[in-house]
């Protein structure tokens, strides 16, 4: 009863799309029971909702792989398919179902001071989902004026996530290849723009279907980070602290509120001046960790709780001493993660080495097969074809740029060699707080854990220390997808250190909330500052360019080809799911493409109309050129008289005009 109650309020909520959300949910519940782990209530329903949408995702994209599109057939028969399969399983297990829901029903009915009440996790749902849901309420609005975002890494990064989802629900996009430089593999890990592309045939709008999807995944982290922690630490307070030290993360940049104050009073604090993660002028560098990835880089939503889980069900599966199946469930998860985010599959495939190394076992084939071949032809597919890092005047190793102490260079060179491990000390202090001295002394105070998991977690110092030496990505500051999951797991280190400390001499409680606000006070100020539409919103489009696109999206072929300003915010790849010559270039250097600065400068002579614009127009097969604000601007100079003279119009709102070619 309670579980059609759900599903009726989910219907009442969110409509058609109801029927993925909940789908996922409950395939992913019951995919649970092929793990052969022994795994409680709560985990089975928070880990399945991660790997429901997993499993929905792959068997839909098969499905619309055959077809070459997204449509309400290939939805439903995915959603069907994945609900059908963990249901088989639930039922193959009803009895070890049975068990888990009657233990579930005792533990939360017994008093909150009862041992191993799961109160902790209501807690943690509720501060971390008020958030959540408000946040997302406004990361879409319409206003007269137009289509805005409510926070400058939803005006920026989603439009690049738009543009994927879109290209797959309006565009045909299969096999998928960037819609933003066509002729190149899509190598950004696309699946969860690909779910979001499901809820276009259930009656979502495009900023709609990421919303939701945000909201499902957004919503299950910070449990799945809870879970996660409480069985590696073996610790609910452990737990719930390693959730908000990773999702409050940031530096010492708080400090800077105390100026803001005296400079403009008190009532700055209702809506904040500025960002206290991030202040690139003062070499704050480490943005609080939900607004530099679990927001903008929404593949992440995917990634870190896949890590998290498969981690979770390696580490149990060796210290419990299970057999093969426990392996080969971790394994195909692991070898399907690259689509999904792939530093989350390196990380768990990397670890796992590690942990094969100190704990030899026959069944780690098991794990590593299915982990490296599914996975490899998927990276090679996926890999970019260039490595786009420009090391200027440095020198390069193997075309990467050694840069010591990170970010932190710029201090040093400033100050001196000499001052370099001073530099790169603080540099880490004031970005990080106290992170870095805790998970140290978590290391060697590493008795207090009731588990070994310090041993464990000692390799991920190469995530660390590697990153700190050598840049990885075309841009610098991406190394963070790196430290990120260092700082993701050692966030469990620093909650059982603290956690640690207070069983053991509870006057120290009042010691650890001075360590808890220090750690968290700048996040928590910058994630006020976010959800505060009134300093953080942006306009996305005008209304003429939401206009624009829909006559596009509804007059024009899926696969149609367009010259346009190549601009983030371009409305015709991003609300249109239409393919453009070239994209916005700084995505496309750091996705490793070799020809995107030709397509710029080509696309560019076709907007202006230059000598050889017919040639250009028969190479790049394309179809309209879009006439608008952004075209006509003194960076591109677009002609319009050239192309109401060589092209046909098809369309004009009387600020965007579309000729076809």
């Amino acid at each position: 009863m309670g579980a059609l109650i759900l599903v009726l309020a989910a219907a009442l909520l969110f409509g058609a799309a109801a029927i993925l959300l909940v789908g996922c949910v409950a395939a992913g519940f019951g995919i649970t029971y092929s793990s052969g782990i022994a795994l409680n209530f709560e985990e089975r329903l928070v880990f399945g909702t991660v790997l429901g949408a997993m499993a929905v995702s792959v068997v839909s994209f098969v499905l619309s792989m055959v077809v070459r599109d997204v449509t309400l057939g290939t939805v439903i028969t995915g959603v069907a398919v994945a609900v059908g399969a963990g249901a088989g399983v639930a039922i193959v297990n009803r009895d070890r179902v049975a068990a888990d829901l009657s233990d579930a029903i005792a533990r939360w009915a017994a008093p909150p001071r009862t041992a191993g009440h799961p109160w902790p996790l209501a807690a943690v749902f509720l501060v971390c989902g008020a958030w959540t849901v408000h946040f997302l309420h406004q990361a879409y609005v319409i206003k007269p004026e137009g289509l805005w975002a409510g926070y400058i890494n939803i005006w920026g990064d989603w439009a690049a996530h738009l543009t994927f989802a879109g290209s797959f629900a309006y565009g045909h996009n299969f096999p998928p290849q960037y819609p933003i430089d066509p002729g190149n593999h899509l190598g950004y890990p696309f699946m969860i723009d690909f779910l979001a592309a499901n809820l276009i045939p259930l009656g979502s709008s495009l900023p709609t279907a990421l919303v939701l999807t945000t909201g499902l995944l957004g919503l299950a982290f910070p449990a799945v980070l809870y879970l996660a922690a409480a069985r590696f630490a073996d610790s609910r307070g452990a737990a719930a602290v390693a959730v908000f030290v990773f999702l409050l993360g940031g530096g010492l940049g708080f400090v800077y509120l105390a100026g803001d104050i005296v400079h403009s009073g008190i009532g700055v604090l209702a809506h904040l001046p500025r960002e206290y993660t991030l202040n690139r002028d003062l070499n704050f560098q480490w943005l609080n960790p939900v607004l530099a990835y679990l927001v903008p880089q929404r593949s992440t939503l995917f990634g870190f709780s896949l890590a998290l889980i498969v981690l979770l069900l390696v580490w149990l599966a060796v210290r419990e001493r299970h057999d093969w199946k426990a392996f080969l469930f971790a394994g195909i998860v692991a070898g399907l993660m690259p689509v999904f985010h792939v530093h989350a599959y390196g990380t768990v495939v990397a670890l796992a080495a590690f942990w094969a190394v100190f704990n030899m076992r026959k069944e780690w084939v098991a794990f590593f097969v299915p982990a490296l071949l599914l996975a490899i032809p998927v990276l090679a597919w996926m890999w970019p074809p260039a490595n786009n890092s420009v090391c200027g005047a440095n020198i390069s190793l193997y075309g990467y740029c050694p840069e010591p102490g990170w970010l932190s260079y710029t201090d040093w060179l400033r100050d001196g060699v000499l001052s370099f491990p001073r530099d790169v000390a603080w540099f880490w202090i004031k970005n990080t707080s106290l992170l870095i001295p805790l998970l140290i002394a978590a290391h060697i105070l590493r008795r207090w854990f009731p588990t070994a998991f310090p041993k464990w977690f000692a390799p991920m110092w190469l995530w660390f220390l590697v990153p700190n030496v050598i840049v990885l990505q075309p841009w610098d500051w991406d190394n963070t997808k790196f430290f990120i999951f260092w700082a993701l797991l050692g966030s469990i280190m620093v909650g059982g250190f603290i956690a640690g400390m207070v069983r053991r001499w509870p006057w120290s409680a009042a010691f650890a909330s001075v360590l808890l606000v220090l750690l968290c006070l700048s996040g928590a100020l910058d994630l006020a500052r976010a959800s505060d539409s009134s300093v953080s919103s942006y306009q996305f489009t005008d209304t003429k360019g939401m206009q624009v696109a829909d006559w596009v999206r509804q007059n024009t072929a899926p696969d149609a080809v367009f010259a346009v300003a190549d601009e983030h915010n371009s409305p015709i790849p991003t609300l249109s799911g239409r393919r453009v010559v070239s994209g916005y270039p700084g995505w496309l250097w750091t996705y490793g493409l070799r020809d995107y600065a030709r397509k710029q400068s080509d696309e560019a002579a076709i907007l202006r109309g230059d000598q050889n614009t017919a040639d250009l127009v028969d190479r790049y097969g394309v179809n309209y050129v879009l006439i608008g604000p952004q075209e006509l601007a003194p960076a591109r100079a677009a002609s319009q008289a050239y192309w109401q003279q060589h092209g046909t119009l098809v369309y004009s709102n009387g600020e965007y005009s579309v000729f076809r070619v």
